[in-house]
């Protein structure tokens, strides 16, 4: 992934499919080509409810490495296909990360505290991700230092510092560079690598398209890629 992204031709197609043979994309707009270091199991998914019904054993097939799997929303909206993912992500042996989308309007204690009442997380699964993304229309101006006490809440927690999904383009019009220290999941599509936003020199995610079909996957969905160039999975893991 990192270098890699496809321009869309059937020759990288076609090469995506030997390095690959056994992730097998029935639909995609953008595809991948790898080189012998950026094989199978540092690739990944994530769902929601929004993805539709979940065929776990086919899935399971298919060798995504992670799945990150929406837990909370704000402080009271939990998704209602988290537990099943949970559970099942946990049984077919895909390591498993929960995410929650923070709502910059909300207050950062009760959405941090719902969020450690709904995900009981374990030793190996991946760090919590909280993903900002989107700035409510009565957000007040000090919405970085809330994010730094819902951070600091699940640090606390957890005793790992959490993951942070964005876009560059939100980041840098509305936070600040003082989150470099935290696990970046950054979102950029249709480009041979991603560039991080104000204060990350680099990245462990890299949600890299939102539009692919995976068998056991009702609808189209994310896919991710970890950085395994510079950045090792003990970096993200619960110990």
């Amino acid at each position: 992934m990192p270098d890699i992204i496809l321009k869309g031709n059937m020759k990288k197609i076609a090469y995506l499919l030997s390095v690959f043979a056994v992730l097998i994309f029935t639909s995609l707009q953008v595809a991948a080509t790898a080189d012998d270091s950026q094989i199978i199991e540092y690739h990944g998914l994530d769902l929601s409810h929004h993805n539709g019904e979940v065929d776990w054993p086919k899935l399971s097939t298919v060798g995504m490495r992670f799945v990150f799997i929406k837990a909370t929303e704000g402080m009271d909206d939990k998704d209602p296909n988290f537990d099943s993912h949970w559970q099942n992500a946990e049984k077919t042996g895909i390591l498993r990360g929960a995410y929650h989308f923070y709502v910059t309007e909300d207050p950062p204690e009760k959405q941090a505290q719902f969020f450690i009442d709904t995900v009981k997380l374990s030793s190996g699964d991946l760090v919590p991700a909280v993903d900002i993304e989107l700035l409510g229309k009565n957000t007040a101006p000090d919405v970085a230092d809330k994010l730094q006490v819902f951070v600091n809440i699940l640090t606390a927690h957890y005793g790992k510092k959490p993951i942070i999904y964005t876009g560059r383009t939100f980041w840098n019009k509305h936070m600040t560079d003082k989150f470099g220290q935290y696990p970046l999941w950054i979102a950029e599509y249709g480009v041979e690598k991603p560039v991080s936003p104000k204060g990350w020199l680099d990245w462990h995610f890299w949600q890299w398209t939102e539009q692919s079909t995976l068998p056991g996957v009702e609808k189209e969905v994310d896919l991710n890629y970890f950085n395994n160039r510079d950045k090792t999975f003990s970096d993200v893991l619960l110990p």
